[in-house]
């Protein structure tokens, strides 16, 4: 029977596993990109005045100037939900990962974009062929990242059972089993525990031989599953030890792409200006909502616990870089060859300008410190 017209029975499209894997892991290389600020308030859960905005038009200019400055890759978060605070609702607008990927695919060019996709919400025949689309839109610049869930009141919100934290990774196993061999062979028969295919179809398949894939794991559960599953892990560099000896017990080569908030200012001076701002104007309910959705904190006969000061920043930083341009690129090299990560995915406050001041003045800096330690800052450029 003839799949496509133009091609012979049997044979597969042109368009389809034209292409390696996008991303290489290349021993000594540092890729660099960045986290979108597809969601309202970002990262930083403060009442602070900022330039940045969940709005496609925002996301699509910064996207674009990522891809100008050479980051490899940016990566958005995905949410259904936001996190009530006292004066905020964080993240509670946010942009749907996969029609924002596609959109900014047509709009860029060379930088791999990624789409996060909740294994519990995307039907596996639903995922695949979604994230063939886009890797067909995107010509080979695409990449799935898959997360298990975690947020429990965004999913019992909507219905949705959030399965015990080991078993979520069982689920997600077998989810991508019916993902991949429907992007390898664009049918698949399973009879799993969770899913049951008969002769299900997804095609075209991807550009990609496979997709590129990754996984946003902080456990050491999510760090076995992306060590076994995954090309890359993205995960905070304080993990990066513990995910070293996963890969060494497992014989993983997945690689490591430390997460890294990044408060810049054009002086040290103004940067910590800028971060003490940040935090004079928390939202201490919505780092609240955030600790007890996520499992850190738990209500205590229905009352919500009560947070310091120090916790509150100690969230919302997240071991921040602060700094000017040079402190900024020295900090993040120091960082890189300590934690001995394969790529920098950067959090912003002010996205477009930062990103300016990155280009300008933070990468040449990070470029020579990486140099002088043996690596590479490798940029994607024309």
């Amino acid at each position: 029977m003839q799949t496509y017209p133009g091609v012979r029975a049997g044979e597969a499209h042109p368009t389809e596993h034209a292409v390696p894997t996008a991303l290489p892991r290349r021993a000594g290389q540092i890729r660099i990109g960045i986290f979108q600020p597809n969601e309202s308030w970002a990262y930083w859960p403060s009442l602070i005045d900022r330039g940045t905005d969940w709005t496609y038009e925002y996301n699509c200019e910064a996207v674009r100037l990522a891809e100008e400055i050479g980051c490899s890759f940016a990566f958005p978060a995905g949410r259904w939900k936001g996190l009530a605070g006292d004066d905020l609702d964080w993240r509670g607008v946010s942009l749907d990962t996969v029609t924002l990927t596609a959109g900014l695919l047509q709009a860029t060019s060379r930088i791999v974009l990624l789409t996060t996709m909740h294994t519990n919400v995307f039907h596996p025949v639903v995922a695949a062929k979604f994230g063939a689309d886009l890797d067909q839109i995107g010509e080979g610049r695409w990449g799935l990242n898959i997360v298990s869930g975690w947020g429990v009141d965004e999913f019992k919100s909507m219905g949705i059972p959030l399965l015990d934290h080991k078993e979520r990774y069982q689920y997600t196993r077998e989810w991508l089993d019916a993902v991949e061999t429907l992007w390898r062979d664009g049918t698949a028969t399973l009879d799993g525990t969770y899913f049951h295919l008969d002769q299900a179809v997804a095609r075209p398949r991807p550009r990609q031989v496979r997709p590129l894939i990754v996984n946003a794991g902080q456990s050491y559960t999510g760090m076995n599953f992306a060590a076994e599953r995954a090309d890359y892990v993205f995960s905070r560099g304080r993990n990066a030890a513990s995910f070293r000896e996963i890969a060494e017990k497992t014989g993983s080569r997945t690689g490591f792409i430390g997460t890294k908030k990044v408060i810049l200012g054009a002086s040290d001076a103004q940067a910590h200006d800028r971060a003490n701002a940040i935090l004079a104007r928390a939202d201490r309910g919505a780092v609240t909502a955030m600790m007890v959705t996520s499992g850190a904190l738990r209500p205590v006969d229905g009352v919500m616990p009560t947070l310091t000061t120090g916790q509150v920043d100690e969230h919302i930083l997240e071991e921040a870089i602060v700094g000017g341009p040079e402190t900024v690129g020295r900090e993040l090299a120091k960082w890189t060859v300590a934690n001995q990560v394969d790529g920098i995915c950067l959090t912003l406050f002010d996205y477009l300008p930062d990103l300016e001041m990155v280009d300008r003045d933070v990468l040449p800096i990070l470029a020579e410190e990486l140099a002088a330690a043996g690596r590479e800052l490798y940029l994607e450029k024309p």
